[in-house]
């Protein structure tokens, strides 16, 4: 066994020889769940120097979001190159630098998920003996391309290992088509049709299609039972236990009058006007849902056949509670905006503000040297280790996304962090900002209750 595992944490190391057993066993896949912090590029790179010391001829396809691909993966390979033998290469950014990549015939090639159909119209054989698919949680959806080609080139390869920290963001279904690339429907049904069937029941309908189901009494129990042989869960909290805790401090606003009398209007009508005097209308319930969310920001974007296409302000009640938090925070401020408008209205009153896609301001944030860093969560929830910068985080715009919240407070409160992490909330009263807040809440459970289920021995 290579030198470097023994530099690997306890629970490390029984991730790797869990993902090895399984890899070489009959599902020839593993699903490794672990939360955020725990090391699982790490993880991976233990997996793929061990196999191929075993086999030089063992090539690894790691695909990942475009971020993680392109910084992530690169420098954890370097950082680690001590404890491994394995050469690289990024197929990433230009044609050219893809097809040089590709090239090079490394061990191990990295690309972002956005050009796996790119890989797949080039190289017709694809040299890869295993696929390594970081954040999994990507491939949920049976219908997109990038589930498909994986889904078609996986049959041809010796293994995949999956990896994630929220397996199961929004319901069960969602793990149907993620571990059907691990194990090849070995253990999970294969057609989707009919693992619905099995294991669900319609709960709402729209010009009589089913648009939503709900889990039959048990379902979740025995489709965990078919996931136990081939994926393993860890948790922070049980696995790092040096950890500081995260603290969510919930900071229930009023809403100014004026922003009121437009969001009950919207809500009622499906339609406002702005201060302006444009009317905004919302053409269904997914779009009016989205302009209430704006209204609890402070703003309202236009119709997209508006021809001015301005952005009518309200209010900065969040704003304003922002500026006490920025006051009272023990260090730097990390900020999750949902809006454009919410962003441009900070940079314009909170002095030092810097975007997390600046240049080189992750490295001035780690050295202290950024007192508030604002980041959209959907774009900053993976890939980034700058816990060293600061323990302070603030929420303007909840998303509804359980994955985007969970990995965007992960990128602080993560292995390496010294200092209780205080999350604020700004919610308001009323608002959908509540059902914001009950929807994260809902999928917690779920994500604990698969986490749980998962733990292995």
């Amino acid at each position: 066994m290579p030198h470097g595992i023994m530099t690997l944490h306890e629970y490390q190391r029984h991730a790797v020889a869990y993902a090895l057993d399984r890899l070489n066993g009959p599902h020839h896949g593993a699903g490794l769940f672990l939360e955020p912090g725990l090391g699982k590029t790490l993880v991976s790179i233990a997996v793929m120097d061990i196999l191929h010391a075993a086999d030089p001829s063992t090539r690894f396809l790691v695909v990942a979001p475009s971020l993680v691909a392109r910084n992530s993966w690169p420098d954890e390979l370097e950082q680690w190159r001590g404890m491994h033998r394995l050469d690289w290469a990024v197929a990433c950014g230009t044609p050219k630098r893809r097809m040089a990549a590709l090239e090079a015939d490394a061990t191990v090639t990295v690309i972002n998920q956005e050009n796996i159909a790119w890989l797949d119209r080039t190289v017709r054989e694809w040299p890869y003996t295993h696929l390594i698919v970081d954040e999994l949680g990507g491939y949920k959806n049976p219908n997109s391309q990038r589930f498909r080609i994986l889904r078609r080139r996986r049959r041809r390869m010796r293994g995949c290992l999956g990896l994630t920290g929220t397996p199961a963001v929004h319901d069960m279904l969602d793990l149907w088509a993620e571990t059907l690339l691990i194990d090849n429907g070995l253990d999970m049904v294969p057609i989707l049709v009919r693992y619905r069937e099995e294991w669900f029941q319609p709960d709402r309908w729209m010009n009589r299609r089913i648009i939503g189901w709900r889990e039959k009494p048990g379902s979740r129990r025995l489709i965990l039972e078919r996931l136990e042989p081939f994926c393993l869960s860890m948790s922070a909290r049980d696995n790092l236990p040096g950890l500081p805790e995260r603290l969510d401090v919930r900071e229930w606003l009023d809403m100014p009058r004026d922003t009121r009398d437009a969001y009950e209007r919207l809500r009622r009508d499906m339609l406002a006007e702005t201060p302006e005097g444009i009317v905004v209308t919302a053409a269904n319930a997914g779009v009016l849902t989205g302009k209430l969310s704006q209204l609890t920001s402070g703003c309202l974007y236009p119709d997209a056949d508006d021809p001015d296409r301005r952005i009518a302000h309200y209010d900065d009640a969040k704003l304003d509670r922002l500026d006490g938090i920025i006051r009272d925070a023990d260090g730097p401020l990390l900020v999750f905006y949902g809006y454009r408008d919410e962003l441009d209205r900070m940079r314009a009153r909170i002095p030092g503000l810097r975007e997390i896609h600046e240049d080189h301001v992750l490295d001035d944030w780690r050295a202290g040297r950024v007192p508030v860093l604002a980041a959209q969560p959907a774009a900053a929830k993976y890939g980034l280790n700058i816990q060293a910068g600061g323990h302070e985080i603030a929420w303007t715009c909840l998303p509804w996304s359980f994955d985007d919240f969970r990995q965007a407070c992960g990128r602080l409160h993560r292995q390496g962090q010294t200092r209780p992490v205080n999350v604020h909330l700004l919610m308001e009263e009323d608002t959908v900002d509540r059902m914001k807040m009950l929807a994260l809440n809902r999928r917690m459970s779920l994500h604990d209750a698969v986490m749980g289920a998962l733990k292995g021995c």
